[in-house]
């Protein structure tokens, strides 16, 4: 029995490499192709999927934020980041809130596969680009955010406003800068510039919100 896919990629030719990958395993069914998470949660009210591979840059909602809701309401799914960005903290940080594989875009087609097949099997996958590594100070820190409050540190330090933010995340001004007060203080700094710096410390900054 082949098992269904849904493909969340904004780019046409991400989503058309993925389903001649897929189809050509023959072990796979793309259930459906999906441009923005919106789309998604539309999607999973209507029908069910054993894997989603999504990326994390789309437009709207942000991916982290998109992982968070679809997870909260179906717990079961067996959800593959595939991004851009070959970034250890992040790999880490979405496999915490309940990714089961962190896979680059720039990994060879044997490595999705093989997350594939390691998430099936009941296992947690990373492409073995990432590296890993430890001991990045304020580590602990960033892995304190929940997913609401990670997607608010990105775009603040992508210098987005508290108006812009909210239309973004579909959230009220208010419940934003309520956010932005909480991640100062777990975070420990005291403006937006300064969470800008750890953003481009952690090599962050260039996370599409």
């Amino acid at each position: 029995m082949k098992l269904d896919v849904v493909i969340v990629d904004d780019h046409q030719i991400v989503r058309d490499g993925l389903v001649r990958l897929l189809t050509l395993e023959g072990r796979y069914k793309v259930a459906a192709c999906l441009s923005t998470a919106e789309e998604l949660l539309f999607f999973l009210r209507q029908a069910s999927a054993d894997i989603i591979i999504m990326d994390l840059s789309m437009p709207g909602m942000g991916g982290v934020e998109a992982l968070r809701r679809v997870l909260l309401k179906w717990p079961e799914l067996n959800i593959i980041i595939f991004s851009i960005y070959q970034n250890p903290r992040l790999a880490k940080h979405v496999l915490k809130l309940g990714a089961k594989a962190y896979i680059t875009k720039n990994s060879d087609s044997r490595v999705l596969i093989e997350g594939i097949e390691t998430i099936t099997a009941g296992g947690v996958f990373c492409s073995p680009d990432l590296g890993l590594g430890s001991g990045e100070s304020n580590k602990d820190l960033l892995e304190g955010l929940s997913a609401k409050e990670f997607e608010i540190f990105c775009c603040v330090s992508e210098g987005l406003s508290t108006q812009q933010i909210s239309e973004k995340l579909f959230l009220s001004t208010k419940t934003i800068a309520n956010n932005v007060s909480i991640i100062k203080k777990k975070l420990r700094i005291n403006s937006s510039n300064e969470m800008m710096h750890l953003a481009i410390k952690q090599g962050l900054l260039l996370l599409d919100c």
